[in-house]
């Protein structure tokens, strides 16, 4: 797990990519990484389409950045939010980086943020955002996915998981069996993330891996949920 303590975490909000619906959740999330001291928010300020994030500047003590369109259809705010985040590269002492956009051409970028060990959390949608743009975060947060929960919930449904994360989930806890004799929460999460950076539990409608384990258990296979000597840690041994 990331460790948060005095982290400084900036926020850079594409606008005219991202609903301003989706702010609160936004900061409330960023804030769990450390404190947020740079909050910057781009778009065409003079575009009626802004309105709905204009009433959300003053509220959430956002800075919003102009960025005139020259070209009808082009989103001018991208040049303006990639000079923005490496002058706060090269210039603050930021520590995690809040990417909030689905737009894949950020991808260069934040893999730069990344080879130079900085933290970057990617926040977008789960509709029309490209897997590689995904995986190139430490961790992306989808928006969307509280929607999901609160629907399943409705219906008593669960949160089930796709093939591919199954099939992961449990070559990776087989691996830690055979090495360890069990299976650390924390480090199946490590290793998750390594391979997927969307898996993060609250995208699954957990709040914690404890609460996503034992949610989505009888989906991976025969295992038993154990509890260290702290009461705390938690980890997983072949089932009988």
């Amino acid at each position: 797990m990331i460790d948060l303590k005095n982290r400084k975490v900036a926020v850079f909000i594409d606008a005219e990519n991202v609903s301003a619906q989706h702010i609160d959740n936004i900061l409330s999330e960023a804030s769990n990484y450390g404190d947020v001291i740079i909050k910057r928010v781009f778009a065409d300020w003079s575009s009626p389409l802004m309105k709905s994030w204009v009433e959300k500047i003053s509220l959430q003590s956002l800075k919003p950045e102009q960025q005139f369109s020259a070209i009808k259809g082009k989103n001018s705010s991208d040049i303006s939010l990639i000079v923005s985040v490496l002058t706060a590269l090269f210039e603050k002492s930021i520590d995690v980086f809040c990417l909030v956009s689905n737009d894949s051409d950020f991808t260069r970028l934040v893999q730069e943020l990344r080879e130079r060990e900085k933290t970057v959390v990617g926040f977008g949608t789960t509709q029309s955002v490209p897997t590689v743009y995904v995986n190139s975060f430490s961790e992306f947060i989808y928006l969307d996915s509280n929607k999901g929960k609160k629907d399943k919930e409705k219906t008593g449904g669960g949160n089930n998981l796709p093939k591919d994360r199954i099939i992961a989930l449990r070559e990776i806890i087989e691996t830690l069996i055979e090495r360890n004799g069990k299976a650390l929460y924390n480090v199946i999460m490590m290793e998750m993330r390594n391979k997927f950076a969307d898996f993060v539990p609250k995208n699954y409608g957990s709040e914690t891996m404890s609460d996503f384990m034992k949610k989505n258990l009888p989906a991976i296979g025969k295992y038993e949920i154990k509890t260290d000597k702290d009461k705390s840690t938690r980890y997983l041994v072949r089932g009988s």
